[in-house]
């Protein structure tokens, strides 16, 4: 599992929260990657997803919370994306 955080950078509070967040969570299981994906690298790709906001987080290429999420819903969106991972092997 692939998770992405959208990050304008080092100065951004609110994306380094959600890249804290995804990295605490991403330490509970062993099968997720976190990529940090920044703005200016990955504009056209954000662009067609409809991203506009750093902080933004993706999990397997797909946009799945455009706001800074709290841990357990982070958590609770992990663990469906896995079981559907799961259930599609």
């Amino acid at each position: 599992m692939l998770i992405e955080v959208v990050s304008a950078g080092p100065g951004c509070s609110v994306c380094q929260k959600a890249l804290s967040l995804v990295k605490q969570v991403a330490a509970e299981f062993s099968q997720i990657e976190v990529r940090e994906l920044h703005v200016v690298d990955a504009f056209e790709r954000l662009q067609e997803l409809n991203i506009f906001s750093a902080g933004a987080i993706l999990i397997n290429g797909k946009a799945e919370f455009g706001t800074l999420p709290k841990l357990p819903e982070l958590r609770e969106r992990v663990y469906a994306w896995l079981d559907y991972e799961e259930d599609h092997r």
